[in-house]
């Protein structure tokens, strides 16, 4: 097998890690994070639901941020 056959591989997996990535951060921001906010939430491991949750309950997006980051 060449290694030119897992490119296409490659970009479809780096393809999609961006589509997860913008829809992450369209989540986000519809909670009503920051759009910088937003990004840096979608960048790391933070958990959405439990950010819809603390948002849910009432939760200021200010300290959702400080918990989920």
């Amino acid at each position: 097998m060449s290694s030119s056959a897992t490119v296409p591989e490659e970009a479809r997996l780096l393809g999609e890690e961006v589509d997860v990535f913008r829809w992450r951060v369209d989540q986000f921001r519809e909670l009503g994070f920051s759009d910088a906010d937003a990004c840096e939430l979608a960048a790391s491991e933070a958990d959405l639901g439990q950010a819809r949750y603390l948002l849910g309950v009432g939760c200021p997006p200010r300290l959702a941020l400080q918990i989920l980051s």
